[in-house]
């Protein structure tokens, strides 16, 4: 009994001190940030290619980052800034969301899946690709779909979506088989090649540079079909409007433009891949008129 009122305490303190938190939080932090220091924070990761890895010399670079990029030369017209140096934070799937929500990254640019419940501590920018998840595994398995997964090891990553997305599809297919949980993308690959895990369920955008890390490329495919919606955006701190509407304003007319598409052919066209309907729907979606 007492360990249970503990840590109701201790939940009801924590929850408490979150919502202090927020509170202090002025609108707006960002913009005035910005006019103190000239500079903005941007989260990256290291190894998602093409959305936001490093390049040869150590730089961020990517779909993501170069989106991001083009968003600040908006902010800096915006806020009649002449210069807005960036500060890289690198991030991981498990803790891109609470270095946005506590604000040490003003700019989130990778394309984390927006959801309900991550709107509860972070803004959404307009979506910037649309993904859904499927397998990766080597074609030396066999498996082609979600049934040949009976009696096989299925790696997913912690903090994703896919991971209850997974759940949910087990449950529906009534699958028979055994979930190994990987920190990172980097993780399932080596398990899928060493045959750790049979197979490596995630964001099937994901796959594209776990493919080209490979030593083996050719030994790899993605299989099974599309499973749920995933549309992605670049999170930003609650409260701050000014920065959320400038991001949203340039990626609308970056929509109208085709800026966008020329932007997601110069790192997906290479890869066989092309704005497919579900995106072209969400970038019609959100180009508002003026």
């Amino acid at each position: 009994m007492r360990f249970h009122l503990a840590a109701a305490a201790g939940a009801i303190l924590a929850l408490n001190l979150a919502s202090s938190a927020a509170g202090a939080q002025e609108v707006d932090g960002i913009v005035k940030k910005l006019k103190e220091t000239q500079t903005i924070t941007m989260g990256v990761r290291e190894a998602l290619f093409p959305f936001s890895y490093l390049d040869d010399n150590k730089n961020p670079t990517g779909y993501a980052v170069e989106f991001c990029k083009r968003i600040i030369e908006d902010i800096k017209t915006e806020l009649n800034l002449p210069e807005i140096k960036i500060k890289y934070v690198p991030m991981t799937i498990q803790n891109r969301q609470a270095l946005v929500a506590n604000g040490t990254i003003d700019l989130e640019c990778e394309g984390t899946v927006n959801t309900f419940g991550r709107n509860k501590q972070v803004d959404f920018s307009s979506v910037s690709h649309v993904s859904a998840s499927q397998l990766l595994v080597l074609k030396s398995t066999g498996i082609k779909n979600y049934d040949d997964l009976n009696g096989k090891i299925v790696a997913v990553a912690t903090g994703g979506t896919s991971e209850p997305d997974l759940k949910k599809l087990v449950a529906e297919r009534k699958l028979n088989l055994r979930v190994i949980n990987v920190d990172d993308h980097a993780a399932a690959l080596i398990a899928v090649e060493t045959r750790r895990a049979d197979a490596y369920f995630s964001d099937n955008g994901a796959f594209y540079g776990l493919i080209k890390q490979s030593k083996k490329p050719d030994a790899l495919e993605i299989v099974g079909d599309e499973y749920g919606y995933a549309p992605q955006g670049f999170m930003v701190p609650k409260l701050n409007p000014t920065i959320l509407w400038i991001v949203n304003h340039t990626m609308g007319k970056m929509f109208k433009s085709g800026e966008a598409e020329a932007l997601y052919m110069k790192w997906f066209g290479p890869l066989g891949a092309h704005v497919g309907p579900k995106l072209r729907a969400a970038w019609a979606t959100q180009s508002y008129a003026e």
